[in-house]
């Protein structure tokens, strides 16, 4: 059976309004004309029109002016508070490795909350109240970050530490101060030794306490690199175990000779040791901030999958276009994070430490009034989700989802390495600091026209060749950064952008709508995102994080340009094939005929 027989089928079917010609991956919509309804949208009482010049006017669409609202604050507040969150936990005293861990956790959380949430919506019907919930757990979790005391470790410098063998076990050295030092290898200096008279007729092999009273070295202000395993802790003062010392790079005993247990060193604490007078009580704040924040990072994420949800949902209601939509989050993110930028710097007084928390107060600020307008949005009630469990699974056996789901886990990957790792590349270039504050604003600017086209654009390459496109993209992106010279010609290879987030964006959303069954729409698109941001960050952290430290920047971009190239030709095969060699016939799965759309694909070998 061939494609020519099963289309006069398809036309003589009234009930059939959306025909997927040609790409079976749901790449073009065509509507029939005789089914066409005439858009709400070209009502003139529903438009608020603006004249411009001549023929040239602007007409907003008033029922969706709200969603406008919503995503141009939500986009714009949500912005900036990421990068503003690792500075002050670094302010307040939270080391790198202990931040790397909080980001390796979050994302495993973030996608299991999105999917239970996207779960919930469509039990509900409804994506509204998930979307409010997780906005109120946003700001609860920021607030309870935000009222944890500090947690600097502060420096044990000019603090004297002692030296002795232990008065039991002689064989064992012990170094004694007021602080719990955090690192395992402490640096002491202008060390001072006191010994009894006629110690060194005990001397034998590489003593310190020996080369220092043989003459070979000064008995006042010299240095030490002292290796530590284990301590504990007797009223206010510090003990450690000592495992080994180092003086100018030779490793020295104490101990082991007889009556060495008499001598003592005495030195100073050298700068740049950390330490903390806090013990066991920091520990516990530091959990509780990693909880707050794995929270925190799963319930803001799951805002911005829910906003696609609703903005979806409405756009459909509607008949609108998602991109037009997308235009204003883009926008928010270009005016609304300047805005908190310049508030940090405005409340920051001389000689202080900058003010972060002005910028999370922005931003609760703007949670509190998208709160205020998602109440007015009046977004349509589904049915419950219903055998949601069944539907999952014909929909996962379906070859094209699993396709879908692979290449936007690459798409995921590249997008995360570059964002996560670009700016640190560039800054090994000597980049100017002006240069990587313009590329963000640049990279939206590139996307504003196609983001208000982008209906034409996704109708007229189709949503699975955007995706090809969006690799074929990083493919250019990367090996573009890999060869870079000059860090100027960056903003030139930002243009990539528009395949790579804006317009790809969009079809991803639009395909993920398309692709759902009746009752999984929340799920899917949620779903989708969840890949592409949460574990494609962990892939593309650890990807790229693994080849930087063993090779070098450039090789890791060529690395992701070559994954992205395979994977680019791997899917236009698929597709080839797909359309060449089957033909898309759609049927209900048994049990679920009731529930209105195909829930499978089946595929004919013609």
């Amino acid at each position: 059976m061939s494609s020519k027989d099963v289309q006069p089928a398809i036309e003589m079917n009234e009930n059939v309004k959306d025909v997927f010609c040609g790409d079976p991956g749901l790449s073009r919509i065509a509507l029939n004309a005789t089914d066409k309804k005439p858009s709400p949208q070209d009502d003139d009482e529903l438009n608020f029109t603006i004249n411009i010049y001549k023929h040239w006017r602007i007409r907003i669409y008033k029922p969706l002016i709200p969603l406008k609202l919503v995503l141009f604050f939500w986009f714009g507040g949500g912005s900036f508070v990421p990068p503003f969150l690792t500075v002050y936990f670094k302010q307040r005293g939270i080391t790198l490795s202990e931040l790397s861990t909080f980001f390796i956790l979050s994302p495993i959380c973030q996608f299991c909350g999105t999917v239970l949430s996207g779960i919930a919506a469509d039990k509900l019907g409804r994506s509204k109240p998930v979307l409010v919930a997780n906005m109120i757990f946003a700001i609860l979790f920021l607030s309870g970050i935000l009222f944890i005391p500090r947690l600097n470790v502060p420096n044990c410098a000019s603090q004297p530490i002692n030296l002795k063998c232990h008065p039991y076990q002689f064989d064992r050295l012990i170094t004694k101060t007021s602080c719990d030092v955090v690192e395992d290898i402490i640096e002491v200096n202008s060390c001072n030794v006191q010994c009894p008279e006629n110690v060194t007729e005990y001397c034998d092999g590489q003593n310190l306490i020996c080369e220092i009273l043989a003459g070979s070295e000064m008995r006042r202000n010299f240095s030490l690199s002292i290796h530590v395993k284990g301590s504990y802790k007797i009223k206010d003062r510090c003990y450690y175990n000592v495992s080994s010392m180092f003086h100018e790079n030779a490793t020295y005993s104490w101990c082991n000779v007889p009556h060495k247990m008499n001598c003592r060193v005495s030195c100073i604490v050298d700068s740049g040791v950390d330490c903390s007078d806090e013990g066991d009580n920091r520990d516990g704040l530091l959990i509780t901030t990693m909880i707050l924040f794995i929270l925190f990072q799963t319930a803001y994420s799951n805002c911005y999958r829910f906003m696609d949800v609703t903005s979806m949902s409405l756009v459909k209601q509607h008949d609108s276009d998602f991109g037009r939509e997308r235009f204003f989050s883009i926008s928010g993110i270009l005016v609304v994070s300047p805005i908190a930028g310049y508030l940090v710097d405005a409340t920051t007084t001389d000689n202080v430490e900058k003010n972060y928390l002005a910028a999370f107060y922005l931003f609760m600020a703007t949670v509190l009034v998208i709160l205020v307008i998602v109440y007015k949005l009046e977004v349509r009630i589904n049915s419950p989700g219903k055998k949601m469990w069944k539907k999952t699974m014909f929909l996962m056996k379906n070859p094209d989802v699993l396709s879908f789901v692979l290449v936007i886990f690459i798409l995921g990957t590249a997008f995360c390495f570059t964002k996560n790792f670009m700016f640190w590349y560039l800054e090994g270039m000597n980049s100017p600091s002006f240069l990587i504050g313009l590329i963000p604003a640049v990279s939206a600017l590139y996307g504003l026209p196609f983001l208000l086209t982008s209906r034409w654009w996704v109708n007229k390459i189709g949503a699975t060749h955007i995706f090809i496109l969006g690799l074929l993209g990083y493919v250019i992106n990367s090996l573009g950064y890999s060869f870079l010279q000059d860090p100027w010609y960056s903003l030139v290879l930002e243009g990539t952008n528009i395949f790579t987030y804006h317009l790809l964006w969009v079809a991803v959303v639009l395909y993920s709508h398309e692709i759902a069954p009746e009752g999984l729409t929340s799920t899917v698109i949620a779903t989708a995102g969840s890949i592409h941001y949460h574990i494609g960050k962990s892939s593309g952290s650890l990807i790229g994080g693994l080849i930087m430290d063993a090779f070098n920047g450039r090789v890791a971009f060529r690395v992701v340009g070559i994954i992205c190239l395979v994977s680019a030709v791997l899917y236009a095969l698929y597709l080839y094939i797909r359309r060449t060699c089957f033909t898309i016939v759609r049927e209900h799965p048994a049990g679920i005929e009731d529930q209105g759309r195909p829930n499978v694909v089946t595929m004919k070998v013609t």
